[in-house]
């Protein structure tokens, strides 16, 4: 369907659904065609007063689209009221597929501030009706569940925890997470377009998770950047997504050397540079203790390999072992490699997961791994997110 006929269509569905409001309010609302002499979308009276509408119907319900929108129905409606005299009412009504409640509330505050004669409102498909302005009281109402009818199971929606939407969902949250814990651009993220700038992805695929999220009610599209909203829930299905996203691989030094053989052969590996290296990095419980945040004490060594060659073991020192020994070393071989290996941080000459993916393996981890999911959980994640966890 061409774009023009889908405006179209958006624009009349959101007029009855407007309409709907002032009917069951108990307001008198002729058909639409009597409208078209003042040029208002709506013609409205209630107890002798008239009121003329005019509705303006945005893609998205981010305020740099909706304000612009608005301003425009505020002249349009101001105009109508003057054409259609009996000192009618001039009201603007700005609609979205779904409008966040953070945004209707600044398009509330900006027709306030600059047009406060003018009554005001803010409606989306999911049930959200936010009003301002002389007899629009008792118009308001909030969705019944936001978005309820598109939570589904973890296993319908496979592209949510994809490789490089991981890395995305890591440059949003990590904003707020110190430099120390996770490396990711550290610059404002307001849509999709910026996203992909930042994670250096396509705009497709940046739009596309964009998209996924915001359906399904994890991301508030404010002013000022893209928000996840609903993290406990987000990241629980983060963590089952995570599961089955590495291969182990037991390893054995070729020559033992002491306590800190495991950070000196991977800070002499990280130090060569060399052409084609496969990236390494702690990983788990030993990346935890490099981070500052390590709780658990006598847990596995692991590192984590972008891929396995006879040059990587034999530049970290390591001999595979698949004998009945315990391993010295546990290699992991992550599925999402782009999302472990753009996120790690350096510490003194040493790369170390992210603070995210920590909390990712360790979460599923049968030895003490919630333990330690929970010290990252009430230390990292809590004041990050406050009572959505």
């Amino acid at each position: 369907m061409p774009v023009a006929d889908r405006g179209v269509r958006a624009g009349a569905e959101f007029g009855r659904i407007l309409a709907g409001v002032f009917r069951k309010a108990g307001w008198r609302v002729p058909r639409a065609s009597s409208s078209s002499d003042s040029g208002a979308d709506l013609i409205l009276d209630r107890s002798g007063k008239r009121y003329v509408v005019q509705l303006k119907v945005s893609s998205e319900g981010r305020r740099d689209r909706l304000i612009p929108l608005l301003s425009q129905a505020i002249l349009e409606a101001q105009a109508s009221a003057q054409r259609s005299g009996d000192n009618a009412v001039p009201v603007a009504v700005v609609a979205a597929r779904r409008i966040p409640a953070s945004v209707a509330e600044q398009v509330k505050q900006f027709a306030e501030r600059y047009a406060p004669n003018v009554g005001i409102g803010a409606i989306d498909a999911e049930g959200l009706r936010l009003f301002s302005g002389p007899g629009l009281e008792g118009l308001d109402a909030k969705p019944p569940r936001r978005l309820a009818r598109h939570i589904v199971s973890p296993k319908r929606i496979p592209d949510l925890f994809s490789d490089l939407n991981q890395w995305m969902l890591k440059i949003l949250v990590g904003q707020g997470l110190p430099e120390s814990l996770i490396c990711v651009p550290r610059e404002p993220i307001r849509n999709a377009s910026q996203l992909a700038g930042a994670a250096k992805v396509s705009i497709m695929s940046a739009s596309r998770l964009v998209n996924q999220l915001t359906s399904r009610g994890f991301l508030d599209e404010s002013e000022q950047h893209l928000r996840v909203v609903r993290a406990g829930e987000l990241l629980e299905w983060w963590t089952s997504s995570n599961r089955e996203a590495s291969k182990e691989v037991p390893a054995r030094w070729i020559l033992k050397s002491g306590q800190h053989q495991l950070l000196s052969a991977l800070r002499q590996y990280a130090s060569r540079q060399m052409h084609n290296q496969p990236r390494c990095c702690l990983g788990l419980f030993a990346a935890a203790d490099a981070l500052g945040i390590g709780f658990v004490r006598g847990a596995p060594a692991h590192l984590y390999l972008e891929r396995l060659t006879l040059d990587s073991s034999d530049g970290l020192g390591l001999a595979i072992d698949h004998s009945d020994r315990p391993a010295d070393v546990i290699l992991r071989i992550p599925v999402n490699r782009e999302a472990v290996f753009r996120a790690f941080v350096m510490h003194d000459g040493v790369p170390v997961s992210d603070v995210l993916q920590v909390w990712l393996d360790v979460s599923t981890h049968p030895a003490r791994g919630r333990e330690q999911a929970d010290a990252i959980r009430r230390r990292v994640l809590k004041p990050l997110f406050g009572k959505q966890l």
